[in-house]
């Protein structure tokens, strides 16, 4: 894996040091053997910190670092009640002494389960909405409680869903980085990186960091868990090219260089199918390795189906960046141990 960079550049913002880092770089031997199949290997992004756990953390080391500079106290964001976003900025809003306000829809349940029972554990105020009140009325809702906690004499932070601002998009330029310099290390000079994709950050930053370290033995796939292709084409352009305008980087930005694997949403977001659960216990099964049905379950069924089909592993390696999302399991008990999963259609993969 060459590079022409090897250090972060001069324009990185101030960063909190949140998570566990470098986090794994893993091959997945049996997997591989389980399969017929070339070099698999993860990125174990899920292993940034316990309660911290995933991707969101990354970028929320940039948000949190502009928030504290500016003498905020609160950070503000939204997600569903599984949102992994929502409980890593619980916990870090623990961690730092903040207060943090989630905007939640729909509105959660009565009994708190997997992400949703551990924001309450950390202290989170937890607004909930109907889904279409919340659609149809969000930026009226969000500044109404910016409002609020103002006239409150608080000072809160707006943190876009994901953290996928441009300031959250450092989180994968340094995380790139990381893998290039681990991949390096274990003899891999070309691969291709798959990775799921919902609110953008993740896979634009990464996109921005082999841009920026001209990393062109990588090829970044982003797997859509939500929404299509064309809706993510225009949201990742723009992120990419006003994080370039805002940080004033040195790169040129071009729609082709994104490449998508569409397919997987399936139903609907955080819908589960059965192509979706198979895919979280193969993985179990071969691995001890535990992915989500929300996002990397449908992304891992892309890989996998990239596997048989002899898009991926056959001329160089491939590799899983897994975005976390356990604690999402623990509400979904029934649909993951079901064996007969027959109410869950499987999508025709397009990629």
């Amino acid at each position: 894996m060459s590079a022409t960079r090897t250090t972060m550049p001069s324009k990185e913002p101030n960063r909190l040091p949140l998570a566990a880092l470098p986090t794994p770089l893993v091959r997945l031997e049996r997997l591989e053997r389980e399969l017929g199949t070339g070099q698999v290997w993860m990125k174990r992004d899920d292993l940034t910190g316990l309660e911290l756990s995933g991707n969101k953390v990354r970028k929320l080391e940039y948000a949190a670092a502009d928030a504290v500079a500016c003498g905020c106290d609160t950070l503000v964001t939204e997600g569903t009640c599984q949102s992994n976003h929502c409980r890593a900025t619980a916990a870090v809003c623990a961690k730092l002494g903040m207060r943090s306000v989630l905007l939640i829809r729909p509105e959660p349940p009565s009994e708190p389960q997997g992400n949703h029972l551990l924001d309450v554990l950390f202290g989170a105020e937890i607004r909930g909405y109907p889904r279409d009140e919340f659609e149809d009325n969000r930026d009226d809702i969000i500044g109404s409680v910016l409002a609020d906690l103002d006239s409150e004499g608080r000072r809160p932070r707006w943190v876009p869903m994901g953290a996928s601002e441009p300031i959250g998009c450092w989180g994968y330029i340094r995380a790139i980085a990381e893998l290039a310099d681990q991949l390096r290390h274990a003899g891999v000079t070309e691969c291709d990186v798959v990775m799921p994709v919902s609110s953008g950050g993740t896979y634009a930053g990464s996109l921005l960091g082999t841009l920026l370290y001209e990393l062109t033995d990588m090829k970044l796939w982003g797997v859509p868990v939500s929404d299509d292709v064309a809706y993510h084409t225009r949201a990742i352009a723009d992120l990419c090219r006003r994080t370039i305008e805002q940080f004033g980087l040195p790169i040129n930005f071009a729609d082709s260089a994104m490449s998508f694997r569409d397919g997987y949403v399936g139903a609907g977001y955080a819908v589960p199918y059965v192509a979706d659960i198979d895919a979280i216990r193969l993985l179990a099964r071969t691995e001890g390795i535990v992915l989500d049905p929300v996002y990397t379950g449908k992304a891992f069924c892309s890989l996998l189906d990239g596997l048989r089909d002899g898009r991926f592993g056959q001329e160089h390696p491939v590799v899983f960046v897994h975005t976390g999302g356990v604690f999402s399991d623990f509400a979904w008990p029934q649909t993951l141990v079901e064996r007969d999963a027959r109410s869950y259609r499987r999508p025709r993969s397009l990629g």
